[in-house]
């Protein structure tokens, strides 16, 4: 196998998660996921934690967001040093994606053959099948155990646990983030299977 060819379908299922990630952290997802999400009891309404959540979420993906986190007054030290820890994280792989995926995809266009092209798409889609697939299902059967092996892989164990009166426990219970997972990983799964297909009729198509 030629190693540009290796090189795309290896980067196929990394670019296309990290994308679906990106779409995953929009208000409009926010929007779309809250309602669906059991929230304890508590004494702000729903409305006001929808808020505070999009404001967590901005704080996350801008120096401007991350201004009026800190400027709220609603979160403690460690909450918005826990932010902070996850601000860079995502400006790291969103960074890669935004560089990474037009140089794939210019890679991709300069293999000029469909066969090859079909093979990379089919392969590449393949390995994000088996990934989306391990990640649903665990999610489904131990979540809490997926939850804390990535907070502890990417962070420091003791700087991202909070008490249940921390405010970004108030308004990112578990429920939200087992929730954003799971439609995360259909999400990935059903654009997935659309390359996948397109890769196969290309693979298989007569010269």
């Amino acid at each position: 196998m030629k190693p540009i060819k290796a090189l795309l379908i290896f980067l196929f299922p990394v670019l296309l998660t990290l994308l679906c990630v990106r779409l995953s952290f929009t208000e409009a997802f926010v929007d779309f996921l809250y309602p669906r999400v059991v929230l304890p009891p508590d004494p702000m309404p729903y409305e006001q934690r929808l808020n505070i959540a999009k404001l967590g979420l901005r704080s996350v993906l801008s120096d401007k967001g991350m201004e009026d986190f800190k400027n709220s007054g609603l979160f403690n030290y460690r909450e918005i040093k826990h932010m902070e820890d996850v601000k860079r994280l995502l400006g790291f792989f969103f960074g890669f994606l935004y560089i990474g995926l037009p140089v794939w995809f210019l890679l991709f266009l300069s293999l000029r053959n469909l066969k090859e092209m079909g093979k990379v798409l089919f392969f590449g889609a393949l390995l994000l099948e088996l990934f989306a697939l391990f990640v649903f299902f665990v999610s489904l059967t131990n979540y809490e155990w997926l939850f804390v092996a990535f907070h502890n892989l990417f962070f420091d164990p003791y700087s991202w646990r909070f008490r249940d009166e921390d405010m970004l426990l108030r308004v990112y219970p578990m429920d939200f983030w087992y929730k954003a997972t799971i439609y995360t990983t259909l999400m990935v799964f059903s654009i997935n299977l659309v390359f996948q297909i397109i890769g196969l009729f290309l693979w298989k198509s007569k010269p």
